[in-house]
């Protein structure tokens, strides 16, 4: 069935690969930064039984920055637990990424002869709180101005692309698709600053994703802010007041807006045993399992965890 008589959007709408599984980079409590080895990701790039592959599974994944540094958080939902982060995060979350024999290196290594898998990345958050992020391009830059936020995002969007570019070995097996905005609500602060960096990210080639929290600011307006694809998340956990209406509701409007849906699949306090379930049965009944894009976040576990410790919700 088409978007068309669903509402939702579709990957085909933008010729990318459904069921994009969102990957968190570096570790958000522990002292040891994660990092995505091969035996973790091979779990979710084929479908394993028995310990053997027996079919392909994600065949798109979003890298997210959490922090790279110990006490520095890139990500903007963290950036309250330590110190702001400074330039030399911005470039070691990019040398992080390319490390050996993990994370993107990891996914081109696990991806069969005459296969592809798709990457996007999301862009450090230029957090205004940053009064003192470094010195770019001779300038030393200032996140109270907006200029100079706009400044620190285009410059590392054209760091990354550049190391992507060196790294001729890995554009046989991954294509890069483009780039994630990083907070999940967007206040009017920042409308100007997302619809530049947008515009700049359609300049150098690339699609503009964003992945937003139903009911949050900015959510309706979504492709007014310049965004190619967006995908919302319902907030539904099974642990907390959010019940499973917040499903429905979001599917609703995901319908009249023409957006993706997310699915959260967690371990922790928030998350209740059959919360994947839920998901999964209005996702037949709401028609977004066939019919939507739909992004994937896994957290507080890993797909191998989930392989060995859940193998009913694995399947």
């Amino acid at each position: 069935m088409s978007n068309i008589s669903t509402g939702y959007m579709t990957a085909e709408q933008h010729s990318i690969t459904n069921h994009i599984c969102v990957l968190p980079v570096g570790d958000l409590l522990n002292k040891e930064m994660g990092n995505w080895s091969t035996e973790e990701l091979k779990y979710c790039q084929y479908y394993y039984e028995n310990g053997q592959p027996l079919d392909t599974f994600f065949r798109s994944y979003i890298f997210d920055p959490i922090r790279i540094r110990d006490d520095y958080y890139i990500h903007a939902m963290h950036t309250g637990l330590g110190k702001q982060a400074r330039i030399s995060d911005w470039m070691l979350m990019i040398d992080h990424l390319f490390d050996e024999n993990v994370n993107l290196h990891a996914l081109a290594q696990n991806t069969n002869e005459g296969e592809v898998t798709e990457v996007w990345v999301t862009i450090p958050y230029p957090h205004p709180l940053q009064e003192n992020f470094g010195t770019v391009l001779e300038e030393k830059l200032d996140f109270t101005n907006d200029e100079d936020r706009l400044k620190a995002i285009k410059w590392w969007i054209e760091c990354f692309l550049l190391r992507w570019q060196k790294e001729e070995g890995l554009h046989q097996k991954l294509v890069f698709k483009g780039f994630v905005w990083q907070r999940s609500s967007i206040n009017t602060g920042d409308e100007q600053i997302v619809k530049d960096t947008n515009d700049y990210i359609h300049q150098k080639g690339y699609l503009a994703l964003w992945l937003f929290n139903y009911g949050s600011p900015g959510c309706a307006q979504w492709s007014t802010l310049n965004f190619d694809v967006a995908c919302a998340n319902p907030n539904y956990y099974g642990n907390t007041e959010v019940d499973t209406n917040w499903i429905k509701n979001t599917t609703v409007f995901s319908q009249y807006y023409h957006t993706g849906i997310q699915i959260s699949f967690g371990n922790g306090m928030l998350f209740n045993n059959t919360h994947l379930y839920d998901y999964l049965n209005f996702g037949v009944s709401e028609g977004y399992m066939m019919n939507s894009l739909i992004a994937f976040q896994f957290p507080n576990q890993t797909m191998k965890k989930i392989y060995l410790n859940h193998p009913d919700e694995y399947k």
